[in-house]
């Protein structure tokens, strides 16, 4: 049997930043990648100014792709624009480009990284650590691992996120495409209704990235024309100043789409494998420092289960599980808290979001960027 000291289950920003780390402190990384690791997904494309330290010494030719983007936009559905200064610099950059760029990083610094390569079950060993099942190709075992597949999985032995889950009014899914032709600009766009919002962000080549999250209540029956992003978006969001906006742009992409999103907090661990990313927590994608937060919180795993398997005694088991748990939480506790507020706003009626937009000052939206940021733990 394969050995290996960090088995990785996911190839995303968490999953990739976590195997850069793992093997920068010696250890031996597996990553295994179910998809093909430069297919699309359901993202703003919006990289924070705090995840930009981590990328820039990575992936540098990746950002130099991407749009500056200084200024963000909210627009009521009313039409009513608030515009603020982000307090730094930040980039547009699709998942295809940023996702590819942290894989060739990962591999280059001495990741074994398996792309299109699911795995199936996963056996704890106790002492011995636990033993993965790649799709088609002979077990491995690994001294810990670390699940970093996205907010859904199915996987033999480790707890699925999906568990318990029903389908219900409750609620909402997402939506991406991409967009050729619009007027540029060196702002992040948010359109908000009753129900949803779908935000606009330029990335590399001259194109927009459009990402829609809305009440499924708004959608239903319209699936099955959902190869038109701008057809179904206008239909369910009813926005004009948004409706102005795509008008005379082309799609370029196909349209991809997610549900069901819930935006939760989630475990850390599950019985000592430590679990990063969206796969340890959803924010809300309005917050704009979910890319942050995956990149972030697979960091910090690798460096304590680095951390853990350089300490016979704890191995990489609770005493890191614990440990890790108190930072990731400390580090991403406030952000949760802060977007709160506007998550209820999104659900309220449009003739609410209107007033609220018109009676709150310029500042709010500064004081909801600053809350919901990444902020690290003590160590």
């Amino acid at each position: 049997m394969e050995e290996t000291d960090l088995g990785i289950i996911g190839g995303g920003p968490a999953g990739a930043m976590a195997a850069i780390e793992a093997a920068r402190r010696g250890l031996k990384v597996d990553v295994w990648e179910r998809t093909a690791i430069v297919g699309r997904k359901v993202c703003g494309g919006f990289l924070s100014p705090e995840s930009l330290p981590l990328f820039e010494e990575l992936i540098p030719d990746a950002l130099r792709r991407g749009s500056r983007i200084a200024r963000a936009e909210f627009y009521s559905p009313s039409g009513r624009l608030r515009s603020f200064n982000l307090p730094a610099p930040a980039v547009g950059l699709s998942r295809v480009a940023l996702d590819g760029a942290l894989w060739r990083a990962a591999s280059e610094r001495g990741a074994r990284c398996h792309a299109a390569r699911a795995i199936m079950a996963v056996k704890y060993l106790g002492n011995r650590g636990w033993e993965l099942s790649p799709a088609g190709d002979g077990n491995v075992r690994c001294r810990a691992v670390l699940a970093a597949c996205g907010r859904w999985w199915k996987i033999d032995g480790l707890p699925s996120q999906t568990a318990g889950h029903r389908r219900g009014a409750h609620d909402w899914m997402g939506a991406q495409a991409h967009f050729e032709s619009l007027p540029s600009s060196d702002a992040v766009e948010l359109y908000f209704f009753s129900g949803g919002y779908c935000g606009l962000a330029p990335i590399e080549d001259g194109l927009y990235n459009a990402c829609f999250l809305v009440h499924r209540s708004l959608v239903r029956g319209r699936q099955a024309r959902l190869e038109d992003f701008r057809e179904w978006i206008g239909e369910a969001s009813r926005h004009d100043a948004l409706a102005c906006r795509l008008r005379g742009a082309v799609q370029v992409s196909a349209t991809v789409a997610t549900a069901p999103v819930r935006p939760a907090r989630k475990s850390s661990n599950f019985s000592g494998a430590l679990v990063a990313g969206d796969a340890a927590g959803f924010l809300d994608p309005f917050t704009g420092d979910g890319i942050s937060i995956a990149a972030h919180s697979g960091r910090l795993a690798a460096r304590e289960i680095a951390r853990g398997l350089a300490r016979p005694e704890f191995g990489a088991g609770r005493e890191v599980a614990r440990r890790y748990r108190r930072l990731l939480a400390g580090s991403v506790r406030r952000s949760h808290w802060a977007a709160w507020p506007l998550r209820m706003l999104v659900r309220a009626p449009a003739e609410l979001q209107n007033c609220v937009a018109a009676a709150l000052p310029a500042s709010a939206s500064a004081l909801l960027v600053a809350g919901t940021r990444w902020r690290p733990a003590g160590a």
